[in-house]
């Protein structure tokens, strides 16, 4: 009897022999995208999470500009400092000669003022806006 041997496949042959599976394919596909969003997500983040460092970072250092300004500022701004530069620019306190001081008969009395009763809009006014700048008001004789 004869014996029927069968030829080996080849190696080439032998992997066409079974067909992939388009339900595996999908699957690897599906996992595939879902790694690179994850991906794409961290990097994201981190890059996001860089700018909110490198802006906190620029805000402190504005902040401690902004503090030593001020403080240089503060120290600058005495009186006695800025006496040279007033004159340099030309600028003199008051000549005490020019200061007019009105006699109390000019000014209204303190106790009208007041009292109020019915007084005009204007009158309404000048008194409120008196008693948001107090300092505003004219001076008597007897106040330096």
């Amino acid at each position: 009897m004869m014996e029927h041997r069968r030829r080996p496949i080849a190696r080439w042959r032998a992997l066409e022999a079974r067909p992939i599976r388009p339900q595996v394919a999908l699957l690897a596909l599906a996992v595939l995208g879902v790694l690179l969003l994850e991906v794409w997500q961290c990097s994201t983040v981190a890059s996001l999470s860089d700018q909110l460092g490198r802006a906190t970072r620029q805000v402190q250092q504005a902040n401690a500009e902004l503090e030593w300004s001020r403080a240089r500022l503060e120290r600058e701004s005495s009186r006695a400092s800025l006496a040279p530069l007033a004159e340099a620019l030309g600028l003199k306190p008051a000549d005490p000669q020019r200061i007019v001081q009105l006699p109390e008969e000019y000014l209204e009395p303190s106790e009208a003022r007041a009292a109020g009763g019915g007084a005009p809009l204007g009158a309404l006014a000048g008194r409120v806006l008196a008693s948001l700048v107090p300092d505003a008001s004219a001076r008597g004789r007897r106040v330096n």
